[in-house]
């Protein structure tokens, strides 16, 4: 498995950064290359819930299952990926300065497809650029 992560301030309230960021309605919105989530099962977020989701990385069409196993709200919300790719997200909110500190971890198993087509310095280097585009898109979104 391979990891990236990051970490931001938004200077939002802990509440609404935290129900924004776990809306999977919301993930096309602030994801990068994220380009839908489909049949979500329930809302609003819990354990248990899960939805399609369909991914493009270099060229390369990604679809598959993710599924929330985590919730501690406002503090935590964590999922599991299943599909064309395999791995677990975990976001972690707390409150610090008047907003939110947000950081994301990631670990995942890369298909072959796009493997294939880059090298797996190339692959480790794209996906903390989006780990960190992830937080910075929230930052944006979340401030104005």
């Amino acid at each position: 498995m391979s990891k990236t992560s990051a970490s931001t301030m938004i200077n939002a309230p802990i509440q609404k950064v935290f129900e924004y960021t776990a809306s999977p309605e919301n993930g096309p919105m602030f994801i990068p290359n994220l380009n839908q989530n489909t049949n979500i099962s329930v809302t609003p977020t819990q354990v248990g819930q899960k939805w399609n989701w369909r991914f493009n990385m270099v060229g390369v069409d990604l679809m598959g299952e993710a599924e929330v196993t985590n919730v501690e709200a406002p503090h935590l919300w964590e999922l599991k990926l299943s599909g064309a790719s395999h791995g677990t997200w975990k976001f972690m909110f707390e409150e610090a300065d008047g907003g939110t500190k947000v950081s994301l971890d990631v670990e995942y198993e890369m298909p072959q497809g796009v493997i294939g087509k880059l090298s797996a310095n190339a692959v480790e280097k794209i996906n903390q650029k989006n780990t960190d585009d992830i937080l910075q898109h929230l930052k944006t979104i979340l401030e104005e």
